[in-house]
């Protein structure tokens, strides 16, 4: 029982984030402008406003070095002993050589949770080891939202692939998509159109009577809402 309780609870939350994302395409389409969000303790730049916090899913897409510690020494004793010390020797290192090489494979590391907030500049992720990272939108060079599968991957000039998945990805999905691509060009964006041609709705501010969403690892989204309706 508990496990289907479970199951309902986070089709249920993703029910409610898919809409929270439409009405959030539908508002954009319609010429509004979400509303800053306050925050305390992190300084913007200026000009700099933010549009959502929340907690994502977060992974970067690299290969490792390559690099590979050998064993070795001399070995004393019987001719027997020896040679078998020295196929041992041989055996472990063909065997770090070989994990090396499959380290270097392009692979999703650093998967995590971490705390983001979505600028109307850049994406900010806050990773336990590193602190803040910035992801600037005028540094993406590719950008393929999918909230159909919960995940948007980001491309850079000189950084390596982000992704970010959860349950915020739709409305993440609308808003770096009218970010990064303009507010004249993101409706074209193929991996928007599941959000855009749902069945239209009474047009209202993403979230107005929400407050904040709970999301999924106890993160918090503050919706904003249309400016004068407050």
């Amino acid at each position: 029982m508990g496990k289907k309780r479970d199951s309902a609870e986070l089709a249920r939350r993703e029910q409610e984030e898919w809409q929270l994302g439409q009405d959030w395409a539908r508002f954009l389409r319609g010429g509004g402008v979400p509303q800053a969000l306050p925050l305390y303790g992190i300084v913007l730049e200026p000009g700099e406003v933010a549009y959502l916090q929340t907690s994502v899913h977060y992974a970067r897409l690299y290969g490792g070095d390559g690099r590979y510690n050998s064993s070795g020494g001399l070995f004393f004793g019987s001719t027997g002993f020896v040679l078998g010390m020295m196929a041992a020797n041989a055996a472990v290192n063909s065997s770090r050589k070989a994990a090396a090489r499959r380290d270097m494979q392009l692979l999703w590391r650093d998967l995590q949770e971490v705390q983001l907030i979505a600028t109307n500049y850049r994406l900010m992720t806050h990773l336990a080891q590193r602190g803040w990272l910035s992801f600037y939108y005028n540094s993406v060079q590719e950008f393929y939202p999918d909230p159909a599968n919960w995940t948007v991957t980001f491309g850079f000039q000189q950084a390596e692939p982000l992704q970010l998945g959860g349950l915020a990805t739709p409305t993440l999905s609308v808003l770096t998509a009218w970010s990064v691509l303009g507010a004249d060009r993101w409706q074209n964006e193929p991996g928007i159109a599941p959000l855009l041609h749902a069945p239209p709705n009474p047009q209202v501010a993403p979230g107005a009577g929400q407050g904040q969403g709970q999301l999924e690892g106890g993160g918090q989204q503050n919706l904003p809402r249309i400016p004068g309706q407050d």
